[in-house]
Order: structure tokens, then C-alpha cells, then sequence
């Protein structure tokens, strides 16, 4: 499936339900990890790591809560993982904008003037590609989770550790 944003390219046209838990996320193929893996190393989801180590310290009671008592790094980073699933945001301001310059996008390859015309390109947008979009960051957040777990392990084990 592709289509001019190239959102289908990359998501091979899967539109999961937002608030499905990590594992229950289809697993990455060959060449979604290597996007993100793109992604990372040109520095476009660095924003991402303060975001989740916020995350993280602002849930840090629910995280270890629901981990337990002597709970392993291991077992703290998943229950993140499982929380940015279940949650399905992390930074609700960001996300919407991002959302919005992909709307924007989308806007300027029809070329489309009329503001009711330009409404209805954006409820296209929303019900061909958010659930992909929204599946996409997760995964983002997710794979930046895992680069960073010793961090996210650290900082909530003692939250008043400086930052690295």
C-alpha cells in the first residue's frame, strides 16, 4: 500500500487500535527497525528520551508498584514499556503537532485552497492514516525505551539521581 506521505510504505498498511498493550503491537519487520534505527541515529528522536525519562519519574509510584518489591531493571523497563502502550501518548502537545504537520503535508501535495475542501482532507488523513501514525510512534518511544533502559532503570530506583 503506498500512498504520497509514504505512511503506508512503512507501516505496510496496519492500522492496530490505539491503548493495545506492547506485546500485543505486531512485531517490527527488517525494515521498520531499520527506519528507526535511521531515525535515531539522525538525531530525530532525541526529543524522546527526556520525554520518557518524564514519564517515567511522573508514574514512578504506579511503575514500581505494579513491578514489585525488588523488582530488576528488566522488569521496571518492561512495565514502561507496557504503560506507553496502554497509555498510547507520552507528550500529547507534541504528538498533535506532529500529527498536524502531517496533515499539512498532506494539504500541500493536493494543492487545496478551499477551507471546507482542506476540513475534509484532514478527516481523510485522520481515518487513513492516524491509527498507522499513532502505531509508529509507539514504536518510536518503545525502541528509544529500550536504548535507554539502563537510565530509565536507574533514574527510578533512585529518583534523585542525576541525569547522565
Amino acid at each position: 500500500m503506498l500512498d504520497r506521505t509514504g505512511w503506508g510504505r512503512i507501516m505496510g498498511g496496519l492500522h492496530p487500535p490505539v491503548n493495545r498493550k506492547p506485546d500485543a503491537i505486531e512485531p517490527l519487520t527488517p525494515e521498520e527497525q531499520q527506519a528507526l534505527e535511521i531515525r535515531w541515529y539522525e538525531g530525530r528522536m532525541l526529543p524522546y528520551v527526556e520525554w520518557i525519562l518524564e514519564f517515567a519519574g511522573k508514574h514512578r509510584e504506579e511503575i514500581l508498584r505494579t513491578a514489585g518489591p525488588g523488582a530488576s531493571a528488566d522488569q521496571l523497563v518492561a512495565v514502561v514499556k507496557d504503560l506507553i502502550g496502554q497509555r498510547g501518548t507520552m507528550h500529547l502537545a507534541a504528538e498533535l503537532k506532529d500529527q498536524m504537520r502531517e496533515m499539512e503535508k498532506e494539504l500541500w501535495y493536493s494543492g487545496e485552497q478551499d477551507p471546507r475542501a482542506r476540513a475534509e482532507i484532514k478527516q481523510q488523513w485522520t481515518t487513513r492514516h492516524a491509527a498507522a501514525w499513532r502505531r509508529w510512534r509507539i514504536q518510536e518511544y518503545l525502541f528509544v525505551v529500550g536504548l535507554c533502559r539502563e537510565e530509565i532503570a536507574a533514574r527510578l530506583q533512585d529518583p534523585g539521581r542525576p541525569p547522565a
